[in-house]
């Protein structure tokens, strides 16, 4: 069972009995579960943040290490920049509301467009996880780290790449999965 599909399967079971019941009315059925779905994507970018934030620590680690190599220190701070700023757009990201007289419409297939879009970046974050890893493994070795550094830097800016075609999603220009 994917992430999304979790997320949405725990949403469903913690509706009260009226909840439920009001379900059966069509439109509040639609206005619940529209609201529905917006919880699970704030619910899915929580996770993301949650996960981001052990890289942060490796990264922090990383950087102490290299305390006494100044320009790849430097190279990790810009990495940890990237990072904070790609964990800040996750948890500040809209939720998928649009107003009555909003010019663009967040219709109820792409918030799932979302909510599935947000929870492959899990994967992503994983493999960023599984590079800071390396890293702090490979300083701990005293191999030689620049390739190592820019592969990590790269990985960083695609997932900040893909991650902002998010706001594309919410701004009305494409609701479908690259």
């Amino acid at each position: 069972m994917t992430l999304d599909e979790t997320v949405k399967k725990e949403m469903k079971d913690e509706l009260s009995l009226t909840e439920r019941i009001a379900l059966y009315i069509p439109i509040y059925k639609g206005y619940k579960e529209k609201n529905l779905r917006r919880e699970e994507d704030r619910a899915v970018r929580q996770e993301l943040s949650r996960a981001i934030q052990g890289t942060k620590a490796d990264l922090a680690t990383i950087q102490r290490e290299l305390a006494s190599q100044p320009e790849l220190m430097m190279d990790l701070e810009r990495i940890r920049t990237k990072v904070d700023r790609y964990d800040i757009s996750i948890k500040k990201a809209v939720n998928g509301y649009s107003g009555f007289h909003d010019a663009v419409k967040i219709l109820e297939d792409d918030l799932d467009a979302l909510v599935r879009w947000d929870a492959k970046l899990i994967d992503d974050i994983k493999l960023l996880r599984q590079g800071t890893s390396d890293l702090l493994q490979s300083v701990d070795s005293g191999s030689e780290l620049r390739a190592e550094i820019r592969n990590l830097e790269r990985g960083v800016d695609s997932m900040m790449e893909d991650y902002n075609q998010r706001e594309t999603i919410m701004k009305g220009f494409g609701g479908k999965e690259e």
